[in-house]
């Protein structure tokens, strides 16, 4: 689904405009970049489009929240079992308890969490904890990811692996939604920028200063 944003402005105080974005379309099947400085408001943005904080003005077009997942730095997890995260997620997003369980299981395997799948996620390390919050949130299926900075406590091998994820989910219809996924992303990661982003929209002091296709 495509994100449209309109005369959108927000402000940690007032009067003072932290984010002020005119005009913005994100659209699915085309990764995109937010890139910027600390500071530049990328993850302000993404918490924007998510709706966990609301514009003082402006427009946000977006799907349910049951059709967005949010991938942070700080993962967030359930203070359940690795697997019941996942269970959960699945039995939210309208499977069956079976199902849930089947998808709980191929998600605990593809990432490499087969063994702690019972051990409770919040005392896995950080790695593993984010490597289970990625998993969470393709769960869902959501029509929208949004992650920020979703691959800094990964090894290479691990980033490389989310990184096809994310590529699929965006750039295909093999992630089980009926077209591309919207993805959107923050990273520090020139090369991962690179190899995954379609479109980079640079962000300073809260408004786009460029915004280039990759080809």
């Amino acid at each position: 689904m495509v994100i449209r944003i309109r005369d959108l402005k927000f402000s940690h105080r007032p009067h003072t405009p932290f984010i002020d974005i005119e005009r913005l379309d994100i659209d699915p099947g085309v990764p995109t970049a937010l890139v910027g400085g600390n500071g530049s408001g990328k993850t302000t943005l993404l918490r924007l489009i998510h709706g966990l904080i609301t514009c003082q003005s402006g427009q946000i077009e977006r799907p349910s929240q049951s059709e967005i997942a949010m991938i942070s730095q700080q993962s967030r997890l359930l203070r359940l079992s690795s697997k019941n995260n996942l269970i959960v997620a699945a039995l939210l997003s309208g499977r069956s308890p079976i199902s849930a369980n089947t998808i709980a299981n191929d998600w605990l395997s593809k990432m490499g969490l087969q063994e702690q799948g019972a051990q409770m996620a919040t005392s896995l390390s950080g790695g593993q904890q984010q490597r289970l919050a990625i998993a969470r949130a393709m769960v869902k299926r959501p029509k929208v990811l949004l992650a920020d900075e979703m691959t800094a406590s990964l090894d290479a091998v691990h980033t490389r692996f989310v990184e096809e994820i994310l590529t699929v989910f965006a750039l295909s219809t093999d992630s089980g939604n009926s077209q591309a996924g919207t993805l959107v992303f923050t990273s520090h990661d020139t090369n991962q920028i690179s190899r995954l982003a379609r479109r980079v929209i640079r962000l300073n002091q809260g408004r786009i200063e460029s915004d280039e296709p990759i080809s």
